[in-house]
């Protein structure tokens, strides 16, 4: 089997679906039933493993997290907020992807970034959420009415899709009536960076950020609203001003979509003391940052899994997340879940969590334990098997 792979969305600072691409590649090279895997990188073909060097150089120059929202970073907002902006970037890596591909006719196209380029062969696509339809008001306009068009054509030519939740499968398939044996949910996984790590073995790199470990409360993720940032924020000032310093509230994650407002209201927390905004937290560091955080804390609102849930569990942090999201689906049972805008509900089991120690033991444990059975092993293997099934 020969596959054909989209790894466009490996700029960094990588986010969720960059992180799926990149380990799902790592694992996908190492299958004997594929014998060649070539990436189209936005311009060009190149090799997996040229891809994942290009990965691993990058990774080992991020700057120890200083990497925030930079000029570059904001004209890439800027341009893609720009009427029609969406529209010419797909014809112009369509126009690039054909002329690149033309000799990939045979190949089994895998698309993990939503929207199919034109391909004349066996196409698979990834359908990561439906978060622009849930909340159009959280995205940008033109984004919007981009992915309103394409997905439905996309759906329409995929021979298989794959999303990683039976939450966004039941969607896709209750609201766009796609055939339920034409798709799988695939759940993500932990890889081995993250793990417990004791407190001498974080010290290094939580000095660096100026933390203490099992001293702070940790959200890492996209600034937006959908994030549920603005929530946490409200809640944590709910909490007794004696808990606020003896565990301070850390975040950590690039600036996303429509967040003026909330960036503001971080700069000003930040500015009075009451929380530490660390910007974009690169991979060299992020396993330290969730290994030494007494608790971890994700109350977004909508998400098509939720790796940084996972994530923690693995590194043996206590988690609160939101109910009845995707999140819940693969932690349910082993998290402490919150109602999606219950401002109340979570400052108090905030202040349960941190109240009481033999309750953080017991989620760590239970974390451990399922996150174990969560790999990206596992997830390309599955993958592997939808695309036998388009051959």
């Amino acid at each position: 089997m020969k596959l054909l792979l989209n790894t466009e969305s490996l700029v960094p600072p990588l986010t969720g679906i960059g992180n799926y691409t990149l380990n799902l590649l790592r694992e996908l090279q190492a299958f004997a039933a594929i014998e060649q895997i070539d990436c189209f990188t936005g311009n060009r073909l190149v090799t997996a493993a040229e891809v994942l060097a290009a990965s691993d150089d990058e990774a080992a120059g991020e700057g120890r997290g200083a990497l925030g929202d930079t000029p570059s970073m904001r004209l890439r907002k800027l341009i893609r907020g720009l009427p029609l902006a969406y529209r010419a970037h797909t014809a112009l890596r369509n126009a690039r992807f054909r002329l690149a591909t033309r000799a990939s006719r045979g190949f089994v196209y895998h698309e993990p970034n939503f929207i199919l380029k034109d391909h004349e062969g066996p196409c698979v696509a990834t359908i990561h959420d439906l978060s622009f339809m849930r909340f159009p008001q959280f995205h940008p306009a033109e984004r919007v009415a981009w992915l309103d068009r394409e997905l439905p054509r996309t759906l329409r030519r995929a021979d298989f899709i794959v999303t990683p939740s039976e939450l966004v499968r039941h969607e896709l398939i209750e609201q766009f009536g796609v055939p339920a044996e034409r798709v799988r949910a695939t759940h993500l996984g932990a890889d081995a960076r993250f793990f417990p790590r004791t407190a001498e073995q974080t010290q290094a790199v939580l000095a660096r950020h100026g933390l203490q470990h099992g001293r702070y409360v940790a959200f890492v993720g996209t600034i937006e609203p959908r994030k549920g940032v603005d929530q946490l924020l409200a809640a944590w000032m709910q909490l007794p001003v004696s808990l606020r310093r003896t565990y301070p509230l850390v975040v950590a994650g690039a600036s996303g979509w429509r967040n003026d407002e909330l960036m503001a209201h971080i700069q000003t927390l930040q500015a009075s003391g009451e929380i530490r905004y660390l910007r974009y937290i690169g991979a060299a560091d992020l396993p330290f940052l969730y290994s030494g955080a007494v608790a971890f804390v994700y109350p977004s609102l909508y998400e098509g899994f939720g790796l940084p849930v996972l994530e923690a569990m693995a590194s043996g942090t206590p988690v609160i997340c939101t109910a009845g999201t995707s999140m819940a689906e693969f932690a349910g049972e082993v998290a402490m879940l919150c109602e999606a805008n219950d401002t109340a509900g979570l400052a108090a089991t905030l202040h349960e969590l941190l109240e009481d120690e033999s309750l953080r033991e017991r989620l760590i444990r239970r974390g451990l334990e399922q996150a174990r059975l969560f790999s990206w092993t596992r997830c390309a293997r599955e993958t592997l098997e939808v695309y036998s099934r388009v051959t």
